[in-house]
C-alpha cells in the first residue's frame, strides 16, 4: 500500500464512517480501518480495505498502522444517546473518547513519520446550553457533563499537535433519515403526533450528513485548516422552527410538543441533549470558503425525506 495515500480511520462502521470511506475511496485513497471487530467491519464495509484489530489502547499495532499515513480520522466513541446516563455509562462515554484519543495522540507523537493531519471528532456540546449567544471556535466551554466530555476529548489530542496538523471537528446535530435526532422525530410526525421538544426556543445547530462528510474530507485536504472547526450549517434554527419545517416537508402538522419535564422523566440527565441548545456558526468553514451542499434547512430535509 502506498502510505502517502493511506488514510487510517476509527469508528468506520458508524453511519458517518461508511459515507466518509465511500467519499475517500472515490478520490483514490487507500483505507485502513482500525476496529475491535475486523470481521464485522469487513462484512459492513467490503473486503477491498485494510483492516487492523485495535482495542483502543496504545500498542505496536496502532503505531504501525498510522506510521507514514497521509491522515488519521478518529470517529470512535460510545454512543452518547445509546443508554440512559448511569454513572457507569457516563464513565464509558468519557473513557471511550479520552483514552482512545490519547492512545492515537501518543502514537502520532512518537511516530518516525507521523501523518500529515489528524482529524479528531468532538461536538458542539462543548459549549453547553448557550441561549441566544452565537458561539464561535473561540467561545469557552460550560460546566455541563457533555461539555466536560468534549473538553477531555479535545485535550487528549494535544500531544499530537507538536508533530502534525490536528483538526478538532465539533459536530452539530447531524441530519439523516435513519440515524440521530431527526430519525427519532420522523415516526411521531408520520403518525400525526409530531412537535417540538422542550421549550422550542432552544437553538439547534444542524448539519446535513453530506456536509459532515464533505467538511471532514475538505479539512484533510486543506492544509490551512487546523485547531477547532465547527461542523454545522451556517443557519441554525430554534427547535420550534425545526419541528415546523419537518412537518412542512412531511405534510404533517407540528402540534404535539413534548414538555421539558416529560423529557426529564423519560430520559433523566440525558434529556439535556435535546433541551439544551447551542447557537453555533461555522466561522472557520465560511472564512475558508467551504462549499456547503445545504445551508437551508427545508432544502436539506427535502433532499433526505422526499
Amino acid at each position: 500500500m502506498n502510505t502517502h495515500s493511506k488514510i487510517v480511520i476509527t469508528g468506520a462502521t458508524g453511519f458517518l464512517g461508511k459515507y466518509i470511506i465511500e467519499e475517500l475511496s472515490s478520490k483514490g485513497y487507500n483505507i485502513c480501518v482500525l476496529s475491535r471487530d475486523t470481521e464485522k467491519a469487513k462484512k459492513t464495509l467490503g473486503a477491498e480495505h485494510e483492516y487492523v484489530l485495535w482495542n483502543g489502547e496504545e500498542s505496536p499495532v496502532l503505531q504501525s498502522a498510522i506510521e507514514g499515513s497521509k491522515a488519521v480520522i478518529h470517529l470512535a466513541g460510545a454512543n452518547i444517546a445509546g443508554k440512559r446516563w448511569s454513572d457507569s455509562y457516563k464513565r464509558e462515554i468519557i473513557e471511550s473518547r479520552s483514552v482512545w484519543t490519547r492512545s492515537i495522540a501518543n502514537a502520532i507523537a512518537t511516530s518516525v513519520t507521523p501523518p500529515e493531519v489528524w482529524f479528531s471528532t468532538s461536538a458542539v456540546g462543548y459549549y453547553g446550553n448557550g441561549g441566544e449567544e452565537v458561539k464561535t471556535e473561540n467561545s469557552l466551554p460550560s460546566t455541563a457533563f457533555l461539555s466536560y466530555v468534549c473538553k477531555e476529548w479535545e485535550a487528549a489530542a494535544l500531544p499530537a499537535e507538536k508533530c502534525c496538523r490536528v483538526v478538532r471537528g465539533r459536530i452539530g446535530v447531524v441530519l439523516h433519515k435513519q440515524e440521530g435526532a431527526l430519525a427519532k422525530m420522523l415516526l411521531p410526525f408520520r403518525l400525526w403526533f409530531g412537535g417540538w421538544l422542550g421549550s422550542g426556543r432552544q437553538w439547534l445547530s444542524w448539519v446535513a450528513y453530506a456536509d459532515v462528510v464533505g467538511m471532514i474530507v475538505w479539512a484533510i485536504e486543506n492544509s490551512s485548516i487546523k485547531g477547532a472547526m465547527k461542523i454545522v450549517s451556517p443557519n441554525p434554527v430554534p427547535m420550534k422552527k425545526f419541528a415546523a419545517t419537518v412537518g412542512k416537508v412531511l405534510h404533517r402538522p407540528s402540534w404535539f410538543p413534548v414538555p421539558e419535564f416529560v423529557l426529564k422523566l423519560m430520559l433523566g440527565e440525558q434529556a439535556w441533549i435535546v433541551v439544551a441548545g447551542q447557537r453555533v456558526e461555522p466561522k472557520v468553514a465560511t472564512e475558508h470558503n467551504y462549499p456547503f451542499r445545504f445551508t437551508d434547512l427545508e432544502a436539506a430535509l427535502k433532499d433526505l425525506l422526499n
